[in-house]
């Protein structure tokens, strides 16, 4: 947690502290940030900024906490909500998160470079740890859909769950093969992180959704068009 020193300053001035440490970690990951460039860059002196966090580690500890939080406050708000089908709530959870991320794009750079970080000081390996809480957060949810006959009695929780949150860390790879987007180089000019409009976003996620409901066989193909493609031109009629 950050010194009291800190706690007491205006809502503002602690905003914009953050912003500077934020974007100075974005920029050089744990291990080339500079502490000398945010106090540089924030006007203040020195031992002011020592009242305020006890070390770089522990600011790197409070950014995490700080990013965490606003992922956590979304995922309970969707998924506590009843929901006929859990996939249609994935999709509105990722475009909540997608909206937050555009709206607060260096918060979105953040928690982008963290997924990725598999040598954390703070969290270890990242990715492998996202799995875990993933796997835990979602297993009394999918096993309550299971139940109620909302997903197929034969499948195995933990394999359902593993194929989603995969799909999930892997998306915003997906994106940038798919409509060639290069999202260092939106980090580093401040462009938003979903730079697509929300029709395509969900259209696009909606996409990855049907496959997981009814996988690859042609028996189990879905009646109606995938939205995912709705901007592309129509290919010639089948046989």
């Amino acid at each position: 947690m950050p010194l009291k020193t800190f706690t007491n300053l205006p809502e503002a001035r602690r905003k914009e502290i953050f912003a500077a440490c934020m974007e100075e970690f974005v920029q050089n990951g744990f291990q080339g940030a500079s502490l000398s460039r945010i106090i540089r860059r924030l006007g203040l002196a020195k031992g002011s900024f020592y009242r305020y966090f006890e070390s770089k580690r522990s600011l790197y500890a409070d950014l995490i906490e700080y990013a965490s939080a606003s992922t956590s406050h979304i995922i309970k708000e969707t998924f506590s909500k009843p929901a006929e089908d859990i996939l249609d709530t994935w999709v509105e959870f990722y475009l909540a998160c997608a909206r937050q991320d555009n709206s607060d794009p260096l918060l979105g750079y953040f928690g982008y470079r963290l997924s990725l970080d598999k040598n954390n000081p703070i969290l270890g390996d990242v990715p492998l740890e996202t799995l875990k809480k993933g796997t835990a957060l979602l297993r009394d949810l999918f096993l309550r859909h299971q139940r109620e006959g909302r997903i197929r009695a034969d499948l195995d929780v933990e394999r359902m769950i593993f194929v989603l949150l995969k799909v999930q860390s892997g998306f915003i790879e997906y994106l940038g093969l798919k409509h060639g987007i290069d999202f260092e180089d939106n980090i580093r000019r401040g462009k938003p992180l979903f730079p697509l409009s929300e029709e395509i976003l969900r259209g696009e996620l909606e996409g990855f959704a049907r496959i997981l409901k009814s996988g690859f066989h042609p028996e189990a193909r879905p009646k109606g068009k995938d939205k995912s493609h709705a901007d592309e031109p129509a290919g010639p009629p089948e046989a």
